[in-house]
């Protein structure tokens, strides 16, 4: 292990306030899963609008394993930003909220970022007026240089009753959050994939 990579023990006993909260704790995790392993992490979020990215970085010493992230709600910016195909993303394809969508997202965040060995991406539909198919549904992609590991996530919170219902709304985002960097951190210790160029 590192000099510096702190354990989740040692986590624990100096931050327990911090860690009460469940995205804090998976978020603590993840750190010391990338800082173990000294790599580091890049993002592209569509439903969740950033705030996988922004929970990781409220860990301190986030700059140390955190590349950084893309908030791309729109195809427009999934296409110009990540190069996603348009075709993947518009019909006949399977959609900007899809497993397919997600692992292109993963896919593409990574090869943009030289310095990341994982990457993380989800898309999903929080609300209000999803189609049933897709309502509640988180697709969720890790990548690594030789694999994904993808989840699709459901949430338990009701939907949004409406346009105006941001309460409703904000329940289901920070579900999604919490369950997105929980599964990211059960991949990183689950996943021990080869270095880039070995």
């Amino acid at each position: 292990m590192p000099q510096n990579s702190p354990s989740d023990r040692d986590v624990a006993s100096n931050e327990v306030g911090v860690c009460r909260h469940p995205s804090t704790s998976a978020a603590v995790q993840v750190r010391n899963e990338l800082m173990r392993r000294q790599w580091r992490l890049v993002t592209a979020e569509s439903c969740t609008a950033g705030r996988v990215a922004s929970t990781l970085a409220e860990i301190p010493g986030a700059s140390q394993w955190l590349c950084g992230g893309w908030v791309v709600y729109r195809n427009d910016s999934k296409h110009r930003w990540l190069g996603i195909p348009l075709d993947l993303l518009t019909p006949p394809g399977p959609g900007p909220v899809s497993m397919a969508a997600s692992t292109a997202l993963a896919q593409h965040a990574l090869s943009r970022t030289p310095e990341a060995r994982v990457a993380m991406a989800v898309t999903g539909d929080i609300g209000p007026d999803a189609p049933a198919a897709t309502d509640g549904h988180i697709f969720t992609v890790v990548a690594f240089a030789e694999q994904t590991r993808a989840s699709d996530i459901v949430l338990a919170a009701p939907p949004p009753r409406d346009q105006n219902d941001v309460a409703a709304r904000r329940l289901r985002m920070d579900e999604a959050t919490t369950k997105v960097i929980e599964f990211l951190a059960h991949c990183l210790r689950a996943t021990s994939p080869r270095a880039r160029g070995q």
